[in-house]
């Protein structure tokens, strides 16, 4: 038998050693999780939440009017699971190719934010639980960002790309969190509809918004000035860095140029790049319409009906998902000067933003002779259901696919 008196000796020395061993146990679970891998490496580590396959059959059933509510969800739960695992991918690799911080480069990027903001925006609610059209990049891969033609040459590095989209996902971020509706136009509406993507030979993305939040949007950047000219230093964070510039023509501001000031100045210019554009439409009770009498090619859209925009789904440009308007041909034929020729011509960059010059040579050649060049999208058009489905093609291998309500077919020669 212990003594009392050695008890209590005992009983205190025995607490003091199990205090101590809870702070080193504490530490060093603080040194593991400092040194865990990014949620870009570690979902890396598991499979995709969906294979090829059953993504298809998420998104048949999302468009499908029949199917109950629960399973609209429960398919759009699987699709947003499986898009933020692609994120991720899309993180890991262009970190891993083009920033030596990788930590640092994860933190750029809030992809859990991201991926909430555009879940809540387009999350299928009762009454109309189903959706208009959606779908998915699967086989994104950054080594098809290295592809070039001798012909319609690319301007852009992998990295350039990433540094792209990276900034677009910040914008986007800002842009649902002030609730400013945006719509892909331009250019890129050409590339998501043609590649699933930025147009391989594009340089910058642009966008719509309402004119009526451009005095919101001013406030949710740093507004260009002085300071910004000259060489900057970044701040811890990335969306603290990011600069908006009104830009104008000789009568009005036209765009609203938003970039990091982590990127290069343009020569010549205030901005820098790469850019995101952001250019102002206007509205009535039934029309939308962005300066149609001044065809200076700067966000210009002819007098479109609203429900020939809204509501605006999901499109896939590469690792993302950005609203584009509900009817594309009449959109394109609105917004592009080519309107749906777009799909037998491909043109080469009339204007090369990195350097603010024009191109010395413009190039414009059927689409079809790049099908071995550069990812094309095929459509097909379901008249029974009304649905279009689009794959992304290269190789003979399909990359993406996307399925929407339509009423005919987009023409095409591929």
């Amino acid at each position: 038998m212990i003594s009392y008196n050695l008890r209590r000796l005992l009983c205190p020395l025995a607490i003091v050693i199990l205090f101590s061993f809870l702070i080193v146990m504490k530490l060093f679970n603080n040194t593991l999780n400092s040194h865990q891998l990014p949620l870009a490496e570690i979902v890396a580590i598991s499979p995709p939440p969906l294979t090829f396959e059953q993504l298809e059959a998420s998104i048949e059933n999302l468009l499908d009017p029949q199917s109950s509510s629960k399973s609209h969800q429960h398919s759009w739960n699987n699709l947003m699971s499986l898009w933020k695992y692609k994120l991720s991918i899309f993180m890991r690799d262009s970190c891993q190719l083009c920033d030596a911080n990788r930590t640092e480069c994860y933190e750029t990027v809030n992809i859990d934010k991201y991926v909430s903001s555009v879940n809540d925006t387009y999350y299928p609610r009762i009454p109309i639980p189903y959706v208009n059209g959606i779908g998915l990049y699967y086989y994104f891969d950054m080594q098809l960002k290295a592809l070039n033609n001798s012909i319609l040459s690319v301007d852009t590095t992998q990295c350039d790309y990433f540094h792209m989209i990276q900034l677009m996902i910040n914008i986007q971020i800002i842009l649902y969190d002030a609730n400013i509706k945006h719509f892909l136009t331009k250019g890129t509406l050409i590339g998501t509809l043609r590649h699933h993507d930025v147009i391989p030979w594009d340089t910058d993305i642009d966008l719509f918004i309402p004119a009526y939040t451009t005095k919101k949007l001013l406030k949710m950047f740093h507004l260009l000035d002085v300071r910004f000219t000259t060489t900057v230093l970044p701040s811890t964070s990335y969306t603290n860095d990011l600069i908006i510039y009104p830009f104008r023509n000789i009568y009005r501001v036209t765009s609203y140029k938003i970039f990091s000031s982590r990127s290069k100045q343009v020569n010549g210019t205030k901005y820098r790049w790469p850019k995101i554009d952001l250019f102002p439409y206007y509205e009535n009770k039934t029309h939308l319409s962005a300066y149609p009498k001044h065809r200076h090619n700067l966000g210009t859209m002819d007098y479109i009906l609203k429900s020939k925009v809204y509501p605006t789904y999901l499109r896939p440009l590469g690792p993302l998902l950005v609203p584009s308007p509900y009817d594309p041909k009449v959109s394109l034929k609105a917004m592009v000067k080519l309107g749906s020729n777009i799909f037998y011509a491909c043109e080469g960059n009339t204007f090369l933003h990195r350097e603010n010059r024009r191109s010395t040579e413009t190039w414009r050649l059927p689409c079809k002779e790049l099908r071995d060049s550069y990812p094309l999208v095929n459509s097909q058009y379901d008249q029974h259901r009304n649905i279009c489905t689009e794959t992304l093609l290269y190789q003979k291998k399909v990359l993406s696919m996307f399925k929407y309500k339509c009423k005919e077919n987009l023409n095409r020669t591929l």
